[in-house]
Parts: C-alpha cells; structure tokens; sequence
C-alpha cells in the first residue's frame, strides 16, 4: 500500500490492491488509487456498495485500475539511462523483474556488497560495449537544481562512454519528472556517484522518507537535496520521538528502514543527511509536524525551502536546540502563515539565521520583533498588511534588505508614502524593493516621517502646530511612531514652541506674513522639459493635488508616477512634499522656491 504509480502520464497513490469483488472478478489483480489530481477520479473508494479503500476527506479522487497497466516508476540509475540515453540496455533490463514483482524481487536479490558490485559491473559493461542509444548534442546535459543547463562536452563519440564510465567525478545531477520510485540496493548509488553534490529529484514516484534517509546516507559528499513534488507518507512510527525537555529519546524506530531489504539498517535516522547544506522541499503537502520530525536527519541544514506547504499547525513546530544551527535561509513562501508569533518563538533564536523569506501568506500584523539577531534580509511581499504600523515593529532588527510589495496598503497610501515610512522607520536598511536608498533620500525620509506624523497628531487632536502639549505629543509618539523620538533628537522639532510664551510658534517663517502670490521654479528630472527651469506664479493657498495635476500635463508624466520635492531657498534643504491637505503655504513657499519633478521609484 501507498505505492505511487504513473497512469497515462497522471501521478497517483496506492490505496488497494487485489480482486475486484462488486463485478466477480477474483482471478484479477485490481489497484484502488487516489489520483494526485482530484478531477481524474471517479469515486471516494466506493464502488457499488463495495468500500475498497477510503480517500482523503471523501473526495471523489479514487478510481480502480488493472495493475497491469500501471507504471512503478525507475530505480534511480534506469532513470538514468533513460534520461540521457533514451533506452534501457536490452540485456540489463531483462535481468530486472517486472515492476508489479519489485517487492519480493527486493528482498531476494542485493543482500551483500558482491551483488551490488555485480550490478554495478554489469552497467558500465554495457556502457562500454556500446549497447546504448546516444543522445549527446542538446539532449546530451545535466541540469542543475537551479535550473541552468550544464552541457556536457563531448569531444568524440567515445567520450560519452567514458563520461558514464566514470560517474565517480559526476557532481550535478538532475532526475526530474523521471518516475523514479526506488534507489537500489543499499550501497549502490553510493558507489557509484562518489563525489555527487548537487542532486535534484523533484516530481517523481518516492513514497517514504526512508527512502530519502537510505539514499542521503549513502551519499557523503552530497551538498544539495531537492525532493520538491514528491508525495511521501506521514511519518507515523518515527512520529513517536519525544521531546522531553527538547531532548531527543532515541528508540529503535528511529532507525532507517529500508524496503530494498525488508528490514531496519543499523543507521539512525538521525544525523544520517547531516552534511546536507541545501534541502527544498517544495510542494510536499508537508506541515509543521512533518517538518519537527525530519528536522534530525538534517539538522546542519543552511538553506531550507519549505514553499506551497500548508504550514498552519504552528502548536506541533518545535525542535532540539541542536538542530538548524547552522540555517542561513528560511523560505516559508505560500505555506498559509497568518501568524509570525511562531516564526519568531521557534526560529528567532537562530544564531546564523540570514535571509527569511514570507512572500505570499495572510499576515495582518507583526508583534515587536526582538529577536532575530542575525537577519540581514526580510521579504514580506504579497501579504494582506494594510496600516503601516506593522513597519515600526522591525526598528530594533539590523536588516540591509526589506521587499513589502504588493500589500494592500501600498494602494491605499501610495509606493512613495510606504517607501519612506519604512526608510525612516527601519534605519539600518539598504535596500527597499530591491531598490537602493542613497544618503539623501534617508535623510529626505526620515524628515518627511517626522513631519507627518505630527500632522496625524495635529488632525487627530484637531490642534493647530503653533499650539499643542508636546508632552502629549510624546507619548503619543511612543505609542505609533517610537522612531519619531529618536528622529526629534536627530534633526529637532519641527513644530517647535516657545516655552516663554503660550501658543507661540517660533519658527521665522511662520513670523512673517506668507505671500499671496509667488513665482516658483519647476526643475523636471525625467519628463520632456528635461532639467529645464520652468517658472510658473501660483497661490500661496494651493493645494498640492492641484499642483500635481498642474505640472503632470506639464512633463507630459501620469500624475500617480510622479513625486515632487520642494528647496525653499538656495540654502535650504530639499524636502518631499507629501500631504493629502497640504498646501504651498504650509511648506513655506517663497518666490523662486524649486520644485523638483521625479518619478517614484518601484
């Protein structure tokens, strides 16, 4: 049972196996399967009255066919043959039993190292006599797990023959979508791939973990796992380790068992892939459970790429303080996190913990991030954040990269606002997007976040900026915008108040009367004036939007793709002039202020 099996190129498990009883046909051998896609199927393992097997929820994905006609998959090395050679050798696969017979074939044949040597043998004579169909020009490649394509330089004929004679120096090696379903005898793979590192083994017919741990121990050299689209069994009996006080208790069902054989290798499960550095796991239907039990085989791991899982069990995620140690990237893409509470409670505490990767989940919210000391690179896209607050809780990490694309907020409060907010709140990051942040722009950002958020303070007390408790203001900032103290000592208050005199705004500006008129000075970087002073007479009382609008028929640019700054004076600071109310009075506008047209960046 729990076989996978290939029909008419679609994937399916194993569920029953023998006569099909509802229409008499007991000299026949039948499979009950439940197909990986659920519209293939006909039934729920239900036929006529008759409960073959049960499928999963009682979906109508199960379906009877004849075992005759069904395909086991490959061992590994046949997949090899018929990757890059098109054809199995006549004589060697004469010598191997049906694939309906494989388990009783497996526990009669391959007991010791002879007959493993004999197989071996027998393979690369066949290479060297040259009983193969070639294919060596574009079919003729390894593909590496990363996808590129490794051409494989032949300089003659014969030389395919040597390069299969000695797959000893192979260290790439991709067996995709080859229905590879058993690895061989114990000791095969190994010896013959002795320096392999890189091994990619997505989208094929493996159904037990153990068949994973068998071909990982064999392999010493191996680096880089990729088992991506395989369906494997739950981990049942080895899911009874106990975690008592996080310490592993070691039973006899933690041994690697091996269905070649029929019997428990004198191997533990755990350590056995420890010199894995690279393990992807994607699309595996695996969850936090599955993941707590197979972290011990691997617990060196430096890259673990758990994408489209259904990660939403987080009480069953826990692991030894020994393990993943050593992890540097954790990719949690698709796995249905609405909660990062986990994440943090489980994987903060990693001391080499780089990169974390959480694109396309349901996060609302962040809890104050404390944790996480390590983390230079944080990835958040596609996620459903909506209020900016959640950026202020990621002040206290030392990250170079931050990526918060397409969330809601961004089309609520617009890419420029977002971007800013997040410079000026997160003051050790780099790179925004993707995008780099100069100098100037930080500091751009951090005076435009200062300046907002006392006019959400002003709007929200309805007070005006020449009189209100700054106390108050304080605490209030404490409370929504924690940066904003630090900034105040940075670059002062912009709202300042004279304490001699109640109510008294003591910046000049505000002294003297602002103009009715002015002249300002409009300076395109990127539209069709081109770095053109353009002197325009507005109203003081202008409204930015109309501004906008104004100067976006102008430069001939979408209004939604432009930004504007303002440099009051020659010796002024240039500043983003943001602010849904705002108008040119309230950035002190003079005659022959600049006004600076940019396009917001990405």
């Amino acid at each position: 049972m729990n076989k996978r099996i290939v029909y008419q190129g679609e994937k399916a498990t194993v569920k029953y196996e023998g006569p099909l009883m509802h229409e008499n046909k007991g000299d026949e051998i039948w499979l009950g399967v439940e197909w990986d896609q659920v519209e293939r199927g006909r039934h729920n393992g239900t036929v006529q009255g008759y409960s073959y097997f049960k499928t999963t929820d009682g979906a109508n994905s199960g379906s009877l066919l004849k075992k005759e006609k069904v395909s086991f998959g490959n061992r590994l090395w046949e997949a090899l043959f018929l990757k890059y050679f098109k054809e199995i050798p006549p004589q060697l696969l004469q010598e191997m039993a049906v694939q309906e017979q494989v388990k009783d074939e497996f526990l009669q044949e391959h007991q010791d190292l002879t007959n493993i040597q004999d197989e071996k043998s027998k393979m690369i004579t066949l290479i060297n006599q040259k009983q193969v169909k070639i294919e060596f020009d574009d079919t003729a490649f390894f593909e590496t797990m990363k996808k590129r394509k490794k051409m494989v330089e032949f300089y003659g004929f014969d030389e395919i023959y040597k390069k299969l004679n000695n797959l000893e120096t192979l260290q790439e090696l991709s067996l995709e979508s080859q229905n590879v379903s058993t690895i061989g005898p114990f000791g095969f793979v190994g010896s013959i791939f002795k320096n392999l590192k890189i091994l990619g083994l997505e989208n094929n017919l493996f159904n037990s973990w153990h068949q994973i741990f068998v071909l990982v121990s064999q392999l010493p050299t191996l680096k880089e796992l990729s088992i991506s689209n395989n369906k494997l069994q739950k981990l049942e009996t080895f899911g009874q380790q106990q975690f008592q006080d996080q310490i592993f208790t070691q039973s006899p069902d933690y041994l690697i068992y091996d269905y070649e054989q029929g019997k428990h290798l004198e191997i533990s499960v755990d350590g056995c892939g420890q010199h894995i550095e690279v393990l992807v796991l994607i699309g595996m239907q695996l969850t936090w459970q599955d993941i707590s039990l197979i972290i011990p085989a691997f617990p060196m791991v430096q890259q673990l790429l758990l994408c489209r899982n259904v990660l939403v069990d987080y009480e069953n995620l826990k692991f030894r303080n020994t393990d993943l140690q050593a992890l540097k990237l954790l990719n949690l893409e698709q796995t249905e996190i609405s909660q990062f509470e986990c994440i943090q409670k489980s994987f903060g505490h990693l001391p080499n913990l780089e990169r974390l990767i959480l694109n396309k989940n349901n996060l609302k919210d962040l809890p104050l991030v404390t944790d996480f000391k390590a983390l230079r690179h944080l990835a958040l896209d596609h996620n459903n954040f909506v209020q900016p607050q959640f950026l202020n809780k990621l002040g206290n990490l030392q990250l170079n990269s931050l990526s918060i694309k397409h969330n809601p907020l961004v089309d609520k409060l617009g890419k420029l606002y977002v971007r800013q907010r997040a410079i000026a709140e997160v003051s050790s990051v780099q790179i925004i997007n993707g995008s780099e942040i100069t100098k100037f722009e930080r500091k751009d950002s951090e005076i435009f976040y200062l300046k907002s958020s006392f006019e959400e303070y002003f709007l929200l007390k309805n007070v005006k900026h020449y009189y209100y408790d700054f106390d108050d203001f304080t605490n209030y900032a404490k409370q929504n915008h924690p940066k904003v103290i630090e900034l105040i000592k940075k670059y002062g208050n912009p709202y300042e108040i004279d304490p001699t005199v109640k109510g008294a705004y003591t910046q000049a500006k505000l002294q003297v009367q602002q103009p009715q008129y002015c002249t300002i000075k409009i300076i395109d970087h990127v539209g069709k004036l081109k770095d053109k002073p353009t002197p325009k007479k507005l109203m003081g009382s202008t409204g930015l939007q109309p501004v906008k609008m104004m100067i976006s028929k102008l430069v001939n640019i979408p209004i939604k793709q432009i930004t504007l700054s303002i440099q009051v004076t020659d010796d002024a600071e240039i500043i983003n002039m943001e602010g849904k109310d705002m108008t040119l009075n309230d950035f002190g506008v003079q005659d022959n202020s600049l006004i600076h047209v940019n396009v917001i960046p990405e």
